[in-house]
């Protein structure tokens, strides 16, 4: 196919830079190569970032395209990858050892949390297996990739008395991390629906008599949000602190916007959060805007919501994920001598 083996000889994409991000971003390109497929291309002439290009934008789900924040993430993880393919000669000169070596240099570095680890790992393996269900390269490389033990380093839950000290604290010292907190831990938003709402979208129900506010979620899904009043009421004078629109559900300005009204990017929404939350509680492991999703769940539960509705309200597709979010609450709740309750040896 001509094409594809013209464009990565002189196209943009054919100067792919592993410490720019703007061309790997950019999907028209991509169109424009797809149209007749893959068929007939000789991949031992392609460029190992043009594998990872088309990596990017071939979505493994038609009409929903991986957003920039989700690319921004798998460049993350694969440009340090790719340059040690590199190094050895580029991808299809890789062995499934020296994957698993560059496995055992991200775990050696210290730099990396258990969960980002895996995070990491997981993406590199999606691509390689990408790679050779593709015909892009001859070998599986991940036939020795080792897994990643989460489950004992991370706790995800946060409790009351945390929340309640939170609120307390930034109620006066930061009304901006305040209003971001009292949404998040309320509604089980995710940070990219926050920075990426409309104040437009917000609604009343006389049915439920309940606020609403229509978010777009993963895979640009779009969902409902339920705004208790409280929580509307402290997003309105945050607004009102921002000389933005309180008064009717109009206009193109953000729901949790900038001093002018546009949106705020969810990744800088994320770094902030964390930066000043986590200098209020003593905790072995830092809150991210995460934990605010595993609190709303616990606090759905424990107030007789059941778990399908739980799911809805989160946006996940298996009810199994919902459930993860309980693991730690169910590992006190369900221990044996918690159920029996008594005194030992008396």
């Amino acid at each position: 196919m001509a094409n594809i083996q013209q464009g990565a000889d002189s196209s943009t994409v054919s100067h792919l830079d592993l410490r720019r991000k703007a061309s790997f971003l950019d999907t028209a390109h991509y169109y424009a190569i797809s149209q007749q497929g893959f068929d007939g291309v000789n991949w031992e002439r392609i460029p190992d970032e043009y594998l990872l290009y088309i990596y990017l934008h071939k979505s493994p789900k038609m009409n929903e395209d991986r957003s920039r924040r989700t690319i921004d993430k798998y460049l993350e993880s694969l440009r340090p990858f790719l340059a040690f393919a590199v190094e050895h000669g580029g991808v299809r000169s890789l062995t499934p050892a020296l994957v698993y070596s560059y496995q055992l240099q991200l775990q050696r570095s210290g730099s990396y949390a258990s969960a980002t680890l895996a995070r990491h790992t997981s993406v590199i393996k999606q691509f390689l297996l990408f790679l050779y269900r593709e015909g892009m390269i001859a070998e599986n490389l991940t036939t020795k990739m080792a897994g990643v033990n989460i489950e004992h380093h991370v706790n995800r839950d946060l409790h009351d008395e945390e929340v309640q000290a939170l609120l307390s604290h930034f109620r006066s010292e930061n009304r901006f991390i305040y209003t971001m907190l009292y949404v998040l831990l309320s509604t089980g938003m995710r940070i990219e629906e926050l920075a990426t709402a409309k104040w437009k979208d917000v609604y009343w129900r006389d049915k439920e008599e309940a606020y609403f506010l229509t978010v777009t979620g993963k895979g640009d899904k779009r969902r409902i949000v339920l705004l208790f009043e409280d929580v509307l009421d402290v997003v309105k004078a945050f607004r009102m602190r921002r000389g933005c629109e309180v008064e009717s559900f109009t206009g193109e300005t953000a729901f949790f916007p900038k001093p002018d009204g546009r949106s705020y990017n969810a990744t800088y929404l994320g770094a902030t959060f964390s930066k000043h939350v986590n200098t209020v509680l003593d905790r072995e492991h830092p809150i991210t805007p995460h934990t605010c999703r595993h609190y709303a769940t616990h606090y759905m539960l424990e107030r007789g919501a059941d778990m399908d509705s739980v799911r809805a309200m989160l946006g996940h597709a298996s009810i199994r994920t919902t459930e993860a979010y309980t693991k730690g609450e169910r590992q006190h709740g369900e221990h044996a001598a918690a159920k029996i309750k008594q005194k030992t040896f008396q």
